[in-house]
């Protein structure tokens, strides 16, 4: 065999060993490729009806709550009650120092009976001047005289009659009585203790939590919001808006529901909202005065495009999810409502009826990645 022979047949050989060689590589990284190709869920995009929630964090006042103070000066000589004990109106509460307003009282008394005196003997003197007035022994200014004198004890004993009373009423403030129906608040003063009218804080606190009101605040964009939401003026929007849901702070829901009353027309200076009032029954005693709890107010989507929030990314404060067409992975970027539910988004811009998404797992993907469906279903 001639060398040049021999060096086709080499050549050929490593021709077809080199083919060989890419041929593997390529089916190499045809199977690698189709490993990369994963299968996730799809969501098909639909139409429908979705209410979400705007929570809003409220301040409970019970409907009566009565601060108590006492109506004169005075140490506290007895307490009548117990913390937290529920009390009826004109129930004692406490008990003032009594012996300087018993002693008040004592000698009013005794100015009242000295001015039934002084008139009694204004009155005998002026039978005696008209007696003598008849007999022509006295003349006009002696009966003018005791006339006036007569006046002037009358005056006096009305005088003494209302100091009596006054006494009277400021001893009985020493007996500091409940206001109203309701569950006492924890006692703020102790026996020995110095009180007046003036005092800042007060003694105690007397509320009534059957029924209770919910303070929230709005910023002027909220409110303007809800009426644009609700087709209606500030005035009407008590009305219009539907009934509304109260929880407490650790998730436990009122069982029942209470309605907007009144709205403020006031903007508030320290944190420029605007304070509306929700009330509610409260038989359970779930909300006591100065609980907090959240308000929930609804918001019907009618025709509403609803997705999970898992479906979506962020980037750059805007929020993607991925599209599928033809297999193929599309990143989206999509515009959605301002508030959430912290479950779902409301879409309403980037995505229409009939598109396909991935529905959990989009932070994981790449843009133009060819993927598998699988559970491809509408949104419920």
């Amino acid at each position: 065999m001639s060398k040049r022979i021999w060096y086709l047949i080499l050549l050929l050989a490593m021709i077809l060993l080199v083919g060989g060689l890419i041929y593997s590589r390529w089916e190499e990284e045809d199977e690698e490729e189709e490993e990369t190709i994963g299968e996730y869920h799809a969501l098909t995009i639909k139409n429908q009806d979705y209410t979400i929630y705007r929570d809003f964090t409220a301040t409970i006042e019970t409907e009566q709550p009565a601060n108590i103070r006492p109506q004169i000066s005075g140490r506290i000589t007895k307490i009548c009650v117990k913390e937290g004990a529920r009390v009826r109106k004109g129930q004692p509460l406490f008990v003032l120092d009594q012996v300087p307003y018993q002693a008040a009282v004592r000698n009013a008394e005794a100015k009242v009976n000295s001015a039934k005196a002084q008139l009694a003997t204004a009155n005998q003197n002026l039978e005696g001047k008209e007696q003598l007035f008849k007999q022509h022994v006295v003349g006009d200014f002696d009966l003018d005289k005791a006339r006036n004198e007569v006046a002037l004890a009358q005056a006096e004993l009305a005088q003494a009659q209302a100091d009596l009373e006054t006494a009277r009423n400021e001893l009985s403030y020493t007996v500091v009585k409940s206001p109203s129906d309701g569950v006492l608040s924890m006692i703020e003063y102790r026996i020995g203790e110095m009180v007046e009218p003036s005092i800042e804080k007060e003694m105690a606190t007397v509320s009534d939590p059957k029924h209770i009101y919910a303070y929230i605040g709005f910023s002027e964009n909220t409110l303007y919001d809800m009426t644009q939401y609700y087709h209606c003026s500030i005035d009407e929007l008590p009305s219009r808006m539907p009934e509304l849901t109260l929880t407490t702070y650790w998730g436990k829901e009122m069982e029942y529901k209470g309605r907007l009353d009144a709205i403020s027309g006031n903007v508030e200076d320290d944190t420029g909202t605007v304070v509306v009032r929700i009330s509610f029954d409260n038989p359970d005693l779930l909300f006591r005065n100065n609980s907090n709890g959240i308000v929930h107010i609804p918001y019907l989507q009618k025709n509403a495009i609803v997705i999970p929030q898992e479906a979506t990314f962020d980037i750059m404060d805007k929020i993607f999810v991925f599209k599928v067409e033809q297999g193929v992975t599309k990143q989206t970027v999509i515009d959605v409502m301002p508030y959430n539910d912290g479950q779902n988004y409301v879409v309403t811009g980037g995505l229409k009826v009939g598109d396909v998404i991935i529905a959990e797992g989009a932070g994981l993907l790449k843009d133009g990645m060819k993927v598998k469906l699988k559970n491809s279903k509408r949104e419920e």
